[in-house]
């Protein structure tokens, strides 16, 4: 557990907190909260909820995970083109055997 070894002021507290994306307010027994302002509507973190100033203190001051590696690029194909003519030659051919369904079709209605 992290030891606070000397209080830091309400101001200080709330700066860091505000970096951090929360808000320090104070009710009115004395004990104070940490809303979360990145959700909607700003609630209070679970925990963390008319707690003395010391464990806020705490909850600000430990340190943020590290954020993760970012992503690598994946290396491209050298030669694209080949797989764009095959699909255009399926699309041909898929093509050509429709037209040939339709004469067929044709052929069966204007024969009867």
């Amino acid at each position: 557990m992290l030891q606070i070894t000397h209080p830091t002021s309400l101001s200080k507290i709330r700066y860091q907190a505000k970096k951090r994306g929360f808000r320090v307010l104070r009710d009115g027994c004395g004990c104070f909260s940490l809303i979360n302002v990145k959700v909607e509507p700003p609630r209070p973190l679970i925990g963390v909820d008319h707690v003395p100033l010391w464990v806020i203190e705490q909850v600000i001051s430990t340190p943020l995970p590290e954020p993760k590696p970012r992503r690598k690029r994946m290396a491209r194909l050298a030669e694209p083109a080949p797989i764009i003519e095959e699909a255009h030659a399926q699309a041909c051919h898929g093509q050509a055997a429709f037209r040939q369904l339709i004469e067929l079709l044709q052929a069966r209605g204007g024969a009867s």
